[in-house]
């Protein structure tokens, strides 16, 4: 009798351990299932993200006949060799006119170093140039000079917690400025820059 209740026992144990076998694959596989369909949600949240930033650069490329417009975005970018953090910066969206060169692709993961009189400029509303021979950097007048840009102007992005986390920049090339965005002084008037910081305030949560 003892070797049939040693078989029973046997059995039990095999068909307990086959069952949780079984179980812990199901449970993985859902759980795998599970963490795709989270994986393409994001996916498709963020594409119909990126649709509406496109469409809204698109829209004010038009209203003020801008040849290039473009998002720099902060980002981190690994440590230098005495641990600190490296800070740096990307062309993330751009659009332009027929015919012009994208600067995206050229413009990836730069050191926030070399543009810090520039972040200070656009953090202080001041980055606004109907012609760039006025920019006092050498630097960013001659990084417009060879893209062929006559005149610039760009604006800090926020988030809700006023940290800056973009730069929406504007570029004309070949294409005059609308009169309607230039003062008596030929510089770009209040009402446009005031425009543009609103339209700066929208793109946030889209980013």
């Amino acid at each position: 009798m003892d070797w049939i209740r040693i078989l029973e026992l046997s059995l039990t144990s095999f068909t307990s351990i086959f069952v949780a076998l079984l179980s812990a694959g199901y449970f993985r596989k859902r759980a795998d299932r599970k963490e795709k369909l989270q994986s393409k949600d994001k996916l498709m949240e963020q594409i119909k993200k990126d649709e509406i930033i496109h469409l809204s650069l698109r829209q004010i490329r038009r209203d003020y006949n801008v040849d290039r417009i473009y998002i720099w975005q902060f980002h981190n970018g690994g440590y230098f060799y005495s641990n600190t953090p490296m800070q740096k910066i990307s062309i993330s969206y751009e659009r332009c006119s027929e015919g012009l060169e994208r600067n995206a692709e050229k413009n990836q993961n730069v050191l926030i170093t070399n543009f810090n009189d520039y972040v200070k400029d656009v953090i202080n509303n001041n980055m606004f140039y109907t012609d760039i021979n006025d920019i006092t950097d050498i630097g960013i007048r001659s990084l417009n000079a060879s893209n062929g840009t006559k005149s610039h102007c760009a604006v800090p992005i926020y988030d809700k917690e006023k940290h800056l986390i973009a730069i929406l920049s504007m570029d004309w090339v070949f294409s005059e400025m609308p009169k309607s965005i230039i003062s008596e002084d030929g510089l770009f008037s209040e009402e446009f820059k005031n425009e543009l910081i609103t339209e700066s305030a929208t793109l946030y949560k889209y980013l």
